[in-house]
Parts: structure tokens; C-alpha cells; sequence
């Protein structure tokens, strides 16, 4: 039950969440989405799933795969159990270990991205990396059959929630400042948001 949860539910959350802290904190990155909706869907098309499929708003898509990366939910996954004894890379594996797979650190590893430290949507322009599992530099929820479960949501939801919050409202800071807290809280199986920032939202015309 907990780890369905988490999977389900949670960690979309906390991906919304930072997908939010980012949109704040680089209002450029706002208005260039607005722009894309605007012109691929029609001013006053509220986005919808259909909309969000066969890669028809790239910037977007690409956006929330930058999120994934750089602000992975679940750096580590989950947990695997070898039945038999393996060696990899030189490394005996006992059976029966816990193995853990440190995906945050394929997706930020300079040894095959640029500037991996650097919040860049356009590294996954016309880029054919995609979020479930067809590249190994990028496992945000796994791979193959023990990947996770939550990905379906994640990857439906995320897009949806962010277009229909960009084409309705201007995301802003609270008053008297530039910016909301984008430090990381790590826990025993999450990466969110150490603090739950305020932010404005200031309804645009229709």
C-alpha cells in the first residue's frame, strides 16, 4: 500500500511541485510554454490529454523531462533483490543483496550532459530520450518490468496540471521577493521540496 501510494500519487505531487518552483523562479520559461499553446492549440484551447501526446508540444514535453531530470522524485528507485550471484563490472554480487540504482546520477552525470547542474529544457529538443526506459542516461521510474508503476500518472498529469496552470494564470513569487526556495529535501525514498513556498497566481483573460 505505501509503495503504491507513493507511486501514484506522491511523487506526480512532488514532480507538479518542482515543476512549479522552476516555472517561478524563470518566468521566461513561462511565457516561452504560453507561447507554444497559444500557437499550437489556440488562445483560449484549455490543453487537454490528447493534447499532450505524439510529442505535439515539444517545449513542454521537454520541460517536464528537464524536471524529471534535474529534480528526480525518486533518485534511487526502488529497490531491487538478485535471486542469483552476479558479477558486474568486475564486482561480485551476492544473492539476495539489495541493489539500489542511483538514477539520479545517470541523468546528471557530465560525462553525458552538458552542464547537467544547469535547469535546460532544450537539451530534450529534438532529442529522442524519452521517460520510460529506452535510454540509460535517463530512468526517472526504471526500467523494463519492475519499473514503476506511477509513471502512467506522472507522465499523463504533469503536462496537463502545468499547460492548464500556465495558460490561466501568471505564476509569481510572493510580494517583495524574486524568487521561492528551490533547496531539495532528501529522504529515506524521496527528492521534493525542502520548503512548501507560497507563490501568486494571477489570473490571465480568456
Amino acid at each position: 500500500m505505501f509503495l503504491g501510494y507513493c507511486a501514484g500519487t506522491e511523487t506526480t505531487l512532488w514532480g507538479i511541485e518542482w515543476s512549479i518552483v522552476e516555472l517561478v523562479n524563470k518566468p521566461d520559461l513561462q511565457s516561452r510554454i504560453r507561447d507554444e499553446l497559444d500557437t499550437v492549440l489556440g488562445k483560449g484551447h484549455l490543453i487537454c490529454e490528447a493534447d499532450t501526446h505524439n510529442n505535439k508540444l515539444p517545449y513542454l514535453s521537454a520541460f517536464v523531462k528537464e524536471v524529471m531530470r534535474l529534480h528526480m522524485t525518486v533518485p534511487l528507485l526502488l529497490p531491487h533483490l538478485n535471486l542469483e550471484a552476479a558479477k558486474i563490472a568486475g564486482y561480485d554480487i551476492p544473492a539476495q543483496s539489495r541493489i539500489y540504482v542511483n538514477s539520479w546520477w545517470l541523468a546528471n552525470n557530465p560525462k553525458y550532459w552538458d552542464e547537467p547542474e544547469r535547469f535546460n529544457p532544450e537539451r530534450f529538443l529534438n532529442s529522442s530520450i524519452d521517460m520510460v526506459g529506452n535510454d540509460f542516461r535517463f530512468l526517472p521510474f526504471g526500467a523494463g518490468r519492475r519499473a514503476c508503476p506511477g509513471s502512467i500518472i506522472a507522465i499523463s498529469l504533469m503536462p496537463l496540471v502545468l499547460g492548464r496552470l500556465i495558460q490561466s494564470f501568471d505564476l509569481l513569487p510572493p510580494k517583495g521577493t524574486t524568487e521561492v526556495d528551490s533547496t531539495g529535501l532528501f529522504g529515506q525514498f524521496s527528492n521534493r521540496p525542502k520548503i512548501h513556498s507560497r507563490v501568486i497566481l494571477k489570473p490571465r483573460p480568456t
